[in-house]
């Protein structure tokens, strides 16, 4: 006869080391975290990846036929103005990225470790800053428009001024919900539900396109259209993800919901410090996009940033596969390494690698072959622009044989909160690096030094984060031997 429920989950968890508070949440049946401490790691890792990289690939795919759209609508100099925004786009998408990953990171350890109330109250932490954040986001947008526009260069009586302030003014209404949606897909995740998650942000990306194509043939309204879009789809699938997590706060349904805010500085310390990769990250990105920019103008002028925003949408096709093979593999990491299980999350680690590495060969052989016929897709009538982007491609096409390291790495120990591992593999890939292969390439070789630029840098974080991973397998090893070598505890007496 099968034992009770209870009974049986009250053993399981007190098997947990370390984790005393672990039995006096046994009575409340939580499949989600059953499932990710002990189902076999293989097919957990197909379960939660795959739909976790088909909704980074729908999200790719809305990006790219939106970058289609505004280029066959209104020509390569609206791409450039959508790109020239991101640098100061890259300081919200970096808090909210460390809100969203550093709280959710935080979430599944306090789940896999059995502190069930404790996550809730964290969740209820990171939605109310995020949702803080994006409405300062657009009292910031609303008023200083004008003053970001100057600060990115943008001299106001140009076209691209026009186009850029224009994208600015109509997206910032719905900042607070494209952060709660980024916050809330991984916590959807994280409770379990991973083809909910990519549901959700597959319809989101399929009415985005539609929208799209609707706002800028038809009505014909131009970067405002893309813009807004952009705000609808997104803002419909935050408030599914709420309405799913309301549901579960209302009914009091097993798992992770909704609490109280709380968790006091202690919480707001752990999820700055989990995220604090992705931030940096982000703001390098922006940083680095600015140089890229300013660099490109003074070589190539606008078809040169135009090209670069091309090639940029081609490497995401590679990217966000690794993305979400990181995302998606996330709670697995995080559960198995709060419940003290970290043979699982050597097993996870090493599965990622090596499965992302033969994705880059993959993805490698796409873009060099296919770069030609795909740039004539966003701009067939700009012969000058689409030969800039293919010399580009060529060389920046190697980088997708190392990036999966880098990506897979970064997100492997902001799962474990090794933040300052994390951060390292972060700044290498996306500051360092890049600023170094900015500052001498292009002295030696001109425009060529760019499209190597990032090439070098992803080499070079791969050698990072090798370093890295070896360094923490290594003390895993020592302390399990020097666990075996312990003498047992005398029966005497």
């Amino acid at each position: 006869m099968a034992k009770n429920y209870h009974e049986e989950n009250k053993i399981f968890n007190d098997k947990l080391p370390g984790h005393p508070a672990a039995a006096a949440d046994a009575a409340e049946h939580d499949p989600a975290r059953e499932a990710f401490l002990s189902h076999p790691l293989g097919s957990l890792i197909l379960k939660n990846a795959l739909p976790a990289v088909a909704s980074m690939l729908f999200m790719a795919f809305y990006h790219i036929v939106d970058a289609i759209m505004v280029g066959r609508s209104l020509g390569p100099e609206a791409l450039a103005s959508v790109n020239i925004l991101y640098p100061i786009m890259a300081l919200f998408i970096g808090l909210a990225a460390m809100i969203g990953v550093g709280g959710n990171a935080r979430v599944a350890v306090l789940q896999g470790a059995g502190k069930t109330p404790e996550a809730r109250r964290v969740l209820g932490l990171v939605i109310a800053l995020g949702t803080g954040l994006g409405l300062l986001g657009s009292l910031i947008a609303v008023i200083g428009y004008r003053p970001i526009l100057f600060i990115l260069g943008i001299s106001s009586s140009t076209s691209l001024s026009a186009l850029a302030g224009e994208y600015l003014i109509t997206i910032y209404p719905f900042f607070t919900t494209m952060i709660l949606i980024f916050i809330l897909e991984q916590t959807v995740r994280n409770d379990g539900r991973p083809n909910l998650a990519t549901g959700v942000m597959v319809s989101m990306a399929l009415l985005n396109i539609a929208l799209d194509y609707l706002f800028l043939f038809p009505l014909n309204m131009g970067i405002a259209g893309a813009a807004l879009a952009t705000g609808l789809a997104q803002s419909l699938g935050a408030l599914i993800f709420l309405g799913y997590f309301m549901q579960k706060t209302f009914k009091k349904l097993p798992g992770i919901r909704f609490g109280w805010p709380g968790g006091g500085v202690q919480a707001l310390r752990a999820i700055a410090f989990n995220g604090s990769s992705e931030f940096f990250n982000s703001i390098a990105a922006g940083l680095t996009t600015f140089l890229f920019n300013r660099v490109l103008l003074s070589y190539l002028g606008s078809n040169g940033v135009a090209a670069f925003a091309m090639v940029q949408y081609l490497l995401m096709v590679g990217a966000v596969v690794f993305i979400g093979i990181s995302i998606g593999s996330q709670p697995i990491i995080s559960y198995n390494h709060g419940a003290g299980q970290h043979d699982r999350v050597k097993g996870v680690m090493f599965r990622l690698m090596g499965t992302s590495l033969l994705m880059g060969l993959f993805f490698l052989f796409l873009m060099r072959s296919q770069a030609a016929s795909l740039v004539v897709l966003f701009i067939p009538d700009h012969p000058e622009a689409a030969a800039i982007t293919i010399k580009a491609a060529d060389y920046v096409s190697w980088a997708l044989l190392f990036m999966p390291i880098g990506i897979i790495g970064s997100m492997f120990f902001t799962s474990l909160e090794k933040a300052g591992h994390s951060l390292l593999i972060s700044l290498s890939r996306g500051l360092l690096f890049t600023v170094l292969g900015l500052a001498v390439f292009p002295l030696i070789w001109a425009e060529t030094g760019i499209w190597i630029t990032p090439v070098f840098a992803e080499v070079a974080t791969t050698a990072v984060t090798a370093l890295l991973v070896l360094r923490w397998s290594g003390r895993l090893n020592n302390v399990r031997a020097e666990k075996a070598t312990e003498p047992l505890p005398s029966l005497e007496g």
